[in-house]
C-alpha cells in the first residue's frame, strides 16, 4: 500500500501558474465548449480557496494563476479540473503543498531550484516523519526544508569553487561572479549539494541523547549519525569522480597549443650537437 502522490511544491505567497493538458482520442483536444473549471481545497480543513474557470492557452492546454492571497496559507492542497469530453463528465486531481516563505529557496531561478527538488526528491521517501523525509523536519526547533537546502546548496558551490584546480568563482545568482552553468554540470552541483545535506543531518543528529532506562522511553535515534556517515561515504566517492571530470573541462587540457617554429628564439631553436646544451639557443653549440 502506498501513500498520496506526491505534491507539486509551490513558495507561500507565490502566483504560481497551474495547468492541465487535455488528450482526446490520443491527441491534443478542447474539451466540450472548451470549458474547464478548477476548484482548489484546503485538504486538512476542507476549505474551498478558488473554484473558477481555466483560461484556454491552447488546443487542448488550460491554465489558471494562484493570487498571492490564494496561496499565503502553507499546508496541503488539492487541485481539481473539471470538464467534459463529448458529454461525459471528467476530472482531474493533483496534490499541491504550499510551503513556508523562504527567501533562500525563493529567490533561486527555476534551474536552481529544480536542484533543490531533485535533491529533496532523495529524501522523499524517508519514513521515519510524519509526512515523509528526515526526521529531523518534525521539530519545533528546527527548520529543514527547502530552504536549508538552497543554503546548503551554496556551501556546496563554495566548496566546488576552491576544491581542485582551477580556482573558480560560480555563483548561485550571477552576482559577485558568474552564474553556475547548471545546463552542463548541474548533476555536479546536485550531488556536492545532496553531500552538504548528509553533512547536515549527520551533524544534526549528533546530539540525540541515548535513553538510561525509566518508565517513559522514546525513540533513540543516536544510531542515525553512523548510518548516514556510511551513505555519505558513497556520495563522496561519487562527487570525486564527477568534480575530476567538471575541473578537468575547465582546465582546458582538451586543447593542446602546439608551439611552432622556433619559438622564442626565432630559427635559432635549441641544437641537438652533442656536448652542447639543448635548452640553449644554437649560437651556444660548439664548433670545431
Amino acid at each position: 500500500m502506498t501513500g498520496p502522490l506526491d505534491p507539486q511544491y509551490i513558495s507561500q505567497y507565490t502566483p504560481a501558474v497551474l495547468g492541465l493538458a487535455v488528450h482526446v482520442a490520443g491527441q491534443p483536444g478542447d474539451p466540450d465548449g472548451q470549458a474547464v473549471t478548477a476548484q482548489m481545497v484546503n485538504s486538512d480543513t476542507g476549505a474551498v480557496i478558488l473554484s473558477r474557470a481555466a483560461t484556454r492557452m491552447d488546443v487542448g492546454k488550460y491554465e489558471i494563476t494562484l493570487t498571492s492571497d490564494e496561496s499565503s496559507v502553507p499546508g496541503p492542497y488539492t487541485l481539481t479540473w473539471h470538464y467534459a469530453v463529448n458529454g461525459a463528465s471528467d476530472s482531474y486531481a493533483i496534490a499541491l503543498l504550499i510551503g513556508t516563505a523562504d527567501p533562500a529557496y525563493d529567490v533561486l531561478n527555476d534551474d536552481m531550484k529544480f536542484i533543490v527538488d531533485q535533491v529533496w526528491l532523495r529524501l522523499a521517501d524517508l519514513y521515519d516523519s510524519p509526512n515523509g523525509g528526515p526526521h529531523l523536519q518534525t521539530y519545533f526547533q528546527t527548520h529543514f526544508g527547502r530552504g536549508r537546502i538552497a543554503q546548503l546548496m551554496g556551501m556546496a558551490l563554495r566548496a566546488l569553487n576552491t576544491r581542485m584546480q582551477p580556482a573558480q568563482n560560480f555563483t548561485l545568482d550571477g552576482i559577485n561572479g558568474a552564474l553556475f552553468p547548471s545546463h552542463d554540470w548541474g548533476a555536479v552541483l546536485e550531488q556536492a549539494t545532496f553531500v552538504e545535506v548528509i553533512k547536515h543531518l549527520r551533524r544534526s543528529y549528533v546530539e540525540q541523547p541515548m535513553l538510561q532506562g525509566g518508565e517513559v522511553t522514546r525513540h533513540d535515534r543516536r544510531d542515525y549519525m553512523d548510518r548516514w556517515s556510511m551513505i555519505l561515504s558513497d556520495e563522496q566517492e561519487q562527487l570525486k569522480q564527477q568534480m575530476e571530470t567538471m575541473k578537468i573541462r575547465f582546465m582546458g587540457l582538451g586543447r593542446p597549443a602546439v608551439l611552432v617554429s622556433g619559438g622564442v628564439y626565432g630559427r635559432f631553436g635549441p641544437t641537438r650537437f652533442a656536448g652542447s646544451v639543448a635548452a640553449r639557443p644554437r649560437y651556444y653549440a660548439r664548433f670545431y
